[in-house]
Order: C-alpha cells, then sequence, then structure tokens
C-alpha cells in the first residue's frame, strides 16, 4: 500500500512532468531541424540578393568567416556549395546526435524510469555529444574559413581561424557536467537495485 502510494505522489508520474519532458523532446528536435535547414540555405543564398534571401533570420555567411573579417563572394559555383552543405552536416551530425541521446532521456522518463540502465545511457552518450559539439565546431571553424578565404583569395591562398569563445567553454564544461551525472545516476540505479533486492 505504501508503495502504490508513493509511486501516485512521485513527481516523475505527475503531469506537469510529463508534459515538460513533451515540451523539451519537442523544442530539442524542433531546434535542431530548423538549425539544419537555416544552416544548408545560406550557402544556396551566398552569391544572391533580394528575393527570399532578405528573409533569413541571420548573416549569409558563418559567423567564423564573419569575425575572420570574410566577405560573400559575389558568385559561387554549384559545387563550392554542395561543398559549403557537406560543412554543414559536420557540427549538424554531432547535433542530431546529442538530440538522439535526449530523446532517448525524454523516453525513459515517460515510462516512469530515473535510474535505469537506459537512462545512465542517454546522459552518457548526451555528455560525449556534447564534446562531439565541441570538437566539430572546431573542424567546422576551420574549414569555413579556409574554404571561403581560398575563394576569395581567387583560389591562390587563405587563411585558416579557430575561436575557443565562451560558446566552447560551455559546451566542455556541460559536457563533462552530463558525463559525471551519467556516473551518479548509474551509482543511483545500483544502490536502487540493491535495495530492491534487500526488500
Amino acid at each position: 500500500m505504501t508503495s502504490s502510494s508513493s509511486i501516485a505522489v512521485s513527481p516523475v508520474h505527475t503531469r506537469g512532468f510529463q508534459r515538460l519532458v513533451w515540451a523539451l523532446l519537442v523544442t530539442s528536435w524542433g531546434i535542431a531541424l530548423l538549425s539544419l535547414g537555416l544552416s544548408l540555405s545560406r550557402w544556396a543564398a551566398i552569391g544572391h540578393a533580394g528575393g527570399w534571401v532578405d528573409w533569413l533570420p541571420m548573416p549569409v555567411l558563418p559567423v567564423p568567416a564573419l569575425l575572420a573579417g570574410l566577405q560573400p563572394p559575389l558568385a559561387m559555383a554549384t559545387h563550392w556549395r554542395w561543398l559549403g552543405a557537406a560543412l554543414e552536416c559536420i557540427p549538424g551530425l554531432a547535433l542530431f546526435y546529442t538530440v538522439g541521446c535526449v530523446h532517448r532521456i525524454c523516453r525513459a522518463f515517460l515510462a516512469g524510469t530515473v535510474f535505469g540502465p537506459e537512462v545512465v545511457r542517454g546522459f552518457r552518450g548526451l555528455g560525449w555529444g556534447f564534446l562531439a559539439l565541441l570538437a566539430s565546431s572546431l573542424v567546422y571553424q576551420a574549414s569555413v574559413t579556409a574554404s571561403l578565404s581560398w575563394l576569395a583569395s581567387g583560389q591562390s591562398g587563405g587563411l585558416v581561424v579557430l575561436g575557443l569563445g565562451s560558446f566552447e567553454i560551455s559546451v566542455l564544461v556541460v559536457g563533462l557536467m552530463m558525463l559525471l551525472l551519467a556516473r551518479v545516476l548509474a551509482e543511483g540505479g545500483r544502490l536502487q537495485a540493491e535495495a530492491d533486492a534487500f526488500v
């Protein structure tokens, strides 16, 4: 009788918690898809002016290229646009892996599991996903600035820009925290299993 009443009042089983988990799930996938779509559209917009390009809610050039002082080329061949789209997929893959881990965690929470192995794997993957975002961000910065500066110089030279700002440091800290949290949850799951076995 005690166990059923404790389950009834558990925050994991409340409607507010369930709504919060669904909001996190929908928001994370929505932001990931929107981010990838906008990132790919910028490479279609380079070299064009007016029309739908004016409606883009972001600069045409990626931020690392803007910080390097580069200007968008007046024209760009199709194969260079495809190269730019491929470069956008480098951080995009890390982002979708991270969102996939959030999806795994949310699915476990919706099932009422807090300390299960699925949650531990989700948070561990989330930590590695944030670290992959950091690494892919550095690769992206170097690749984009090298490509665009090479095109701007008439394919006779270029520059590579790497930046380690507050975003990269925050991603590193959050990634390490998620890995630490995964270890804590794994220990919590072990203690819960021992308690259940004792009862």
